[in-house]
């Protein structure tokens, strides 16, 4: 076995100890570039995590306020244009009712009932009684743009037949009360009959019938107005 001497074993020593200074300077090295690789890899997953948590606050938030305003917007509407419901009726209001007034200047009266009604101009009619009472009238047009003429059938009616559940609208007047529903299509003739609550002794039905629905709607108001035109007795009014 061959012996080192004193001088190649310090060579051999120092030998080692430089390969193991490189070798410990080396993964150092490593080590210091894995950990701050690492590092930023960390804070980017924590900021994405952080910016993506913002966004769904955001949106929730936006989300949030969109339902808050269609709701705001939706109450709005609804008390806007809501109708006060009294039992299964609607309240209307009777200024919501258009009345034209316009040659509306001939009068029918009748002493039994102490009634009065105005119709228009270029109409007639002719009343029907029973037992020497007032039991009804009937007037339509002999001149006029409407072809066929719409006719108008006013009766006196006994109370006890009066059941507000026929009805979808009420309209309260002066001492009296409206009721009446939407108009009705039978083939394109169109009618529509208000029933007219009072304190007298009797009640009216006032029926409007014509055909076609355009002219109908333009000839509701002046219905409206006839309606509103009538009186009974010394105390009631019927109409504003």
């Amino acid at each position: 076995m061959k012996k080192f001497t004193p001088d190649k074993r310090r060579r051999l020593f120092s030998l080692i100890s430089s390969l193991l200074l490189h070798i410990i300077f080396f993964a150092l090295i490593i080590i210091s570039g894995i950990s701050s690789n690492q590092i930023p890899k960390i804070n980017r997953q924590i900021i994405t995590l952080e910016s993506i948590q913002i966004d769904k606050e955001s949106n929730t938030e936006t989300v949030r306020e969109k339902m808050i305003e269609e709701s705001e917007l939706k109450e709005s509407k609804t008390q806007s244009d809501e109708k006060i419901s009294e039992g299964n009726l609607i309240l209307v209001n009777p200024k919501d009712l258009v009345a034209d007034t316009t040659d509306l200047d001939q009068i029918y009266s009748e002493k039994t009932l102490n009634l009065s009604i105005k119709y228009p101009k270029g109409w007639t009619y002719i009343d029907q009684t029973k037992k020497n009472k007032l039991d009804g009238v009937t007037f339509w047009s002999v001149e006029g743009i409407y072809n066929p003429p719409p006719y108008i059938h006013l009766e006196v009616v006994e109370k006890y037949i009066f059941n507000p559940n026929r009805f979808k609208y009420k309209a309260k007047q002066y001492n009296s009360e409206w009721y009446f529903n939407d108009p009705v299509n039978l083939e394109g003739q169109i009618s529509q009959e208000i029933y007219i609550r009072t304190e007298t002794d009797e009640d009216f039905t006032v029926k409007l019938i014509m055909k076609g629905e355009e002219q109908f709607r333009q000839f509701q108001p002046k219905f409206f107005a006839i309606v509103k035109s009538l009186e009974v007795g010394n105390k009631i009014k019927l109409g504003i």
